[in-house]
């Protein structure tokens, strides 16, 4: 598929299914077989496959050695966060101190939602993955904001996924509704992916944050290869300019990355 839609290099990650379990050595093993796994598909095709490596979460030691052991791989370009971690959200004091080593490293940090479905209202209908994840990031992104998380952890480059998802709709009643005129600039500062395939979304989340800060998505495996085709060709059918373009088509997760293409 990469192949057939032009896609030069696909960074990886374990998505929702983080490895946040109740017991530290199960978490750190689990955590450490999905970033071998990753490492080991990486070594295979050089320069085609990156990876943004999963943490044994809650667990701070468990995961600080696991930063501390992956972080080298070249094939490691961040590392990835649930929105929540077994229902504390990632503002909690008791993650200060992996972001505290994740912000001296200058780490980028993919978030994405883990389905909350033992919330009422999103536990039926698929409503945890049709609309709550999107919430998610939402939430999550506000959340690290307002709680000064991301002036904390300046150095830290969050990704957050679909687009923000209801940030870029809402920016103007945010921004109404909070004094602080810094939360707009602070949100403004991450980055997000693309995976919406909604053409008018783009041009929201394009105006609120600013093209530049948008990174292209596949959503893969969590889509039909229609679907992933689409990802990419819907890109061209919001209201972009060439230069927009070609920094959402990879030129700036290059940058942000620090990755080049295969030759």
């Amino acid at each position: 598929m990469l192949d057939e839609t032009g896609i030069d290099a696909e960074i990886l990650s374990v998505s929702q299914a983080q490895p946040y379990l109740p017991a530290a050595a199960e978490s750190a093993g689990a955590a450490q077989l999905a970033n071998d796994l990753y490492q080991e598909l990486c070594s295979q095709y050089p320069r085609r496959f990156y990876t943004f490596a999963a943490l044994p979460l809650p667990h701070i030691d468990a995961s600080l050695e696991e930063i501390e052991r992956i972080a080298a791989s070249p094939y490691c370009v961040g590392f990835t966060m649930g929105c929540s971690v077994a229902g504390r959200p990632l503002d909690d004091p008791v993650f200060q101190p992996v972001f505290e080593e994740l912000d001296h490293r200058h780490c980028v940090v993919f978030l994405h939602p883990v389905g909350r479905e033992d919330i009422s209202w999103l536990a039926d209908y698929n409503m945890a993955w049709l609309v709550g994840a999107p919430f998610e990031d939402t939430v999550t992104a506000l959340r690290l904001v307002l709680s000064g998380t991301t002036r904390r952890y300046p150095h830290i480059r969050f990704i957050v996924p679909h687009l923000g998802g209801t940030l870029p709709f809402l920016s103007a009643r945010i921004m109404r509704q909070n004094d602080d005129s810094t939360v707009i600039q602070e949100l403004r500062k991450m980055y997000y992916d693309t995976v919406s395939g909604s053409p008018a979304a783009l041009d929201i989340a394009a105006g609120a944050f600013g093209a530049g800060h948008l990174l292209f998505g596949t959503d893969y495996p969590y889509c039909t290869a229609t679907e992933f085709a689409h990802h990419l060709a819907y890109l061209g059918d919001a209201h972009l300019g060439e230069e927009d373009l070609i920094s959402i088509r990879g030129r700036e997760a290059a940058q942000l990355l620090g990755i080049s293409p295969p030759a």
